[in-house]
């Protein structure tokens, strides 16, 4: 199939970009309540399934990656104006970059701490490094992991924003064509292009 004629992203794509983006929330609500919002005790539990939540949400956006470079996708629209296809990207890039640097920089933390590794059913996920003595890493990585997640949470925003905005401007059903279920829309033409 040629990419170009792709209107819609393949099934195993929009399936882990609803499961990411639910995930995602939850992790950073576990995050925020975690740091900020119950007392210490609850904390360590938030914690607790905030680990393992992150392994798992790294291992499905490796997945996402690798699916993202191998399958084929929408076309870039050609009548759209530059600086909005760089901001896209941008925007895009940082979102995989950010759900990806996050759960590295917790590990990082995690080990630190000497935590508990264990996932449910009994992986113990590997330390990779020994902590040294100085600990000059280990607040480097709770910088990256906290304004991480800020930049993360900003990013999602401005993700959200631009679906919707480019939804109810154009009112082509862009959501639904490009990430929804079932069949799919219509694509109508935009109103610059039906007022003409």
């Amino acid at each position: 199939m040629n990419a170009s004629a792709v209107e819609r992203y393949p099934l195993a794509l929009r399936v882990l970009h609803w499961l990411l983006a639910a995930l995602l929330m939850l992790q950073l609500g576990l995050g925020l309540a975690a740091e900020h919002a119950v007392p210490p005790a609850i904390a360590g539990r938030l914690l607790a399934v905030h680990f393992p939540l992150g392994i798992v949400i790294l291992c499905l956006m490796t997945l996402r990656l690798v699916l993202r470079l191998t399958l084929h996708a929408p076309a870039v629209q050609r009548d759209e104006p530059r600086w909005r296809q760089r901001v896209r990207s941008g925007v895009h890039a940082a979102l995989y970059v950010l759900v990806l640097l996050l759960p590295i920089s917790g590990h990082v933390i995690w080990v630190w701490m000497g935590a508990d590794r264990h996932l449910p059913g009994g992986w113990e996920v590997p330390a990779f490094f020994m902590p040294p003595e100085d600990e000059t890493g280990r607040a480097l990585a709770w910088y990256v992991h906290v304004y991480g997640a800020w930049l993360l949470l900003a990013s999602v925003v401005l993700h959200v924003a631009a679906a919707f905005h480019r939804q109810w401007t154009l009112g082509d059903g862009f959501i639904a064509r490009r990430m929804g279920w079932g069949s799919q829309p219509p694509r109508r033409p935009c109103a610059a292009k039906r007022r003409t």
